[in-house]
This record gives C-alpha cells, structure tokens and sequence, in this order.
C-alpha cells in the first residue's frame, strides 16, 4: 500500500539525518504543501479534475476501486476505473494511503496525523483520529514510561558498576528525551503524517507514520495505544509502510531499517538490512519470497523472512513507491520518472517501461497479468506490463 508523497512534507528530525535528503528526492511542488490545520475541520471540495489530481493509493474493494489523495479526495470506481465519483469525506488534508478488510470495512490516514473509517465499503467518511490527538497520546505513554521507570533507574544507578552505570544513565536519558519530543510534537500541532495503515479484521489493527508514529487499536479505530515501546526505534525513524507477507507483518523505514513481527505485532525485531537508504515498501512474491524496495531503484529479494537478503538489479536509479502482486505470484513495482516493471520469484526483472508523461507513480494494482491501473502525480493511469522499454 506504498504511496510516493505520503511523506511531505516532514519537518528536520531532530535526531537524524535523513529527513532533508528524504525530502530532496522526492522532489516535491509547491502545490502539495502541508494542510493547514483547520483542514482537519472543513470538508474535501468536490472537484471535477479529481481523478487527474495527485492521487496516493489505491484498493481493489469487492466490484469497487478506490483512490485517496491530496485535499481529502475519495474516488470510486463501479465500471471497472471507466468513470470515477468523488465521495464525501469531512477532512481536506492530503490522504496517504488506504487498507481494506472486506467490502465494508476500510480505513484511511494521511497528513496531519488523520485517520478515517468506512462501513460501507466507502461512500461515507467519519474522522477517528487527528494529529492533535495522536500527539497527546505519544505524550501521555512516553511521560507514563518515564514516570514509571526513573524511580526504579536512579535506584539502581547508586550501586551499579562503571559498566552498568554507562548503560543506566542511556536509559534514562532515553526516556527523558523521549518525553521532550512528544512534549515538543504536542506544541507543534497536529504536524506528522500517518503514512500506512494495515488491520488484521475489522477491530484489530495499525498504523505507522513520520517520526516514529505507531499506534494499535483492537475496537476498530474508536481508540489507540500508542505502540513504540514494541519496537526498537530510538532515533523516531519514518516508518513508511506496514505490510503482512505470510504469517509475518513487516515494517519498511528509512535509513535501512527493516522490522518483522512473528507474533501478530505485539514484539518487532530489527532485520539485518541490505541497504543503508530509505525502503519504502514490501510484498511478498511466489511462494516464500520476500520483496523490499526504495530510493533510488534498489530492490532486493528474501527467501528466509528477510533474514538474508539478495540485491535484484532494477536496471534504473528511480525510487520505487508502490507495488501490486500478480496472478502468477510475480510482482510489478512502480515508482519515479513513470517507471514500472515485473519481478519475478526468482529476483529477475522484465517488462522494464515508462509512461509518456515520465511522472511519478504512487501505487498500483493489479487487474491481469498484463493490464495494471495505477496512481500518482497525473492522477488514475491504466498501464500495460507489456510495453517494454527500448
């Protein structure tokens, strides 16, 4: 569920070095500048340009396709993307990206820390959650978790041992630190992005944002924990997407972090990454393959979980967004300058090609082995897998 501009645009980390070069690449305009925060409050305008608008993700809902994008727009296609109708939604802040359970049930996230939910299969839109929200949420958890354990650390820090008084005092400072930023994310406003969005049924689910926004609800989005403290993301790294590809969910984030669950989200280990770059995405290709991408067109592929990992050549230095899976159990990748191709089970590329206007893809599906829809910059645009570059 990748989408390209779901990130921005983000503010300087504090604690990391990514964020700008993240920002650069992507290349952003002026005219997909943040929300302000009274969008949160004024419902998406109807516009008849819609559909050629910058569109984020894309769902395949039953008989129904549905797109998200910038100010809010909700589109839905019942003829197979022949005609689109743009549907109600109560926020105009740039949606990032979309997850479906079933025909019903479905929810979307975006700018400004927004989450929406659907019962209807998406012809209606109720706001669960907002940035202001999800911030005073982090701040409670990380003020409960220095609270909780500051006692017990300086406690300890009066016998502890040279060695032991080193690793302590990190603790605690983590902790303090970890407090100052919610605090500081708190006066700010409703400033990160939610950026991915994935539910196990229509209670359980998560979603994972700009600056280590993590959150997990189990009563369909009516209220959220916020879930850091279940995976190791010190330096509030960008978590760009969650995915599950067999009985594991994965994390894909910046600076070359890879994160896999084994036990349906509760814990999160750190995979030993290929790369140092920013992954945008995962999907799971054939039988036990395990398919990462991001900046630049890397892209590597995983036969053990992603515990070892081989680099597959894209052939093109264009960052990679999206990526559907195929009948066949191959996958296609789109991304930067238009680009779309296939890999195969195996880590092999073919059906290298580029739209005419070269603007950048966001997400796409799949709507036969050869016929794919995808969105981006330009809006909704079909492509054919068979149209290989020269």
């Amino acid at each position: 569920m990748m989408s390209i501009f779901r990130h921005l645009p983000l503010l300087t980390s504090r604690r990391h070095y990514a964020a700008s070069a993240f920002v650069a690449c992507l290349g952003l305009i002026s005219a997909i500048a943040s929300a302000k925060n009274d969008a949160l409050a004024e419902s998406a305008m109807t516009s008849s340009l819609a559909q050629h608008s910058l569109l984020m993700d894309l769902d395949q809902v039953g008989s129904r396709l549905i797109a998200v994008g910038e100010r809010g727009h909700i589109l839905i296609s019942e003829d197979n993307a022949i005609s689109w109708k743009q549907m109600p939604v109560p926020v105009r802040v740039t949606l990032t990206a979309s997850y479906f359970v079933d025909e019903k049930h479905g929810w979307a996230v975006g700018h400004d820390g927004v989450v929406l939910h659907t019962s209807d299969g998406g012809s209606h839109w109720q706001k669960q959650l907002d940035g202001r929200q999800a911030n005073q949420l982090m701040l409670e958890r990380a003020q409960a978790q220095l609270a909780k354990n500051e006692v017990t650390i300086q406690a300890a820090i009066q016998t502890a041992n040279p060695e032991q008084l080193n690793e302590l005092e990190m603790q605690l400072e983590s902790l303090t630190i970890n407090a100052e930023d919610a605090e500081s994310f708190v006066i700010e406003g409703a400033s990160r992005p939610f950026l991915d969005v994935w539910f196990r049924n229509d209670r359980e689910g998560f979603i994972v944002g700009a600056y280590g926004l993590f959150l997990h609800t189990t009563n369909g989005g009516d209220s959220w924990q916020p879930w850091t403290e279940h995976i190791d993301n010190q330096d509030l790294l960008h978590l760009n997407a969650i995915r599950l590809v067999g009985k594991s969910l994965y994390i894909a984030a910046e600076a070359g972090h890879l994160f896999r669950s084994d036990d349906n989200g509760e814990s999160w280990i750190l995979l030993d990454s290929p790369y140092d770059g920013t992954f945008f995405g995962l999907i799971g290709a054939g039988d036990n393959a395990l398919v990462a991408y991001g900046l630049r067109g890397n892209a590597f592929i995983s036969y053990d979980q992603g515990n070892h990992w081989q680099t597959i050549n894209t052939g093109i230095d264009a960052s990679l967004f999206g990526s559907t899976r195929l009948p066949d159990g191959s996958v296609t990748l789109v991304g930067d300058g238009g680009f779309s191709f296939q890999i195969n089970p195996k880590g092999q590329v073919s059906h290298l090609s580029q739209t005419p206007n070269k603007l950048p893809l966001s997400a796409v599906i799949s709507k036969s082995d050869t016929n794919l829809l995808t969105v981006g910059l330009a809006g909704i645009q079909p492509i054919s897998s068979q149209n290989i570059k020269p």
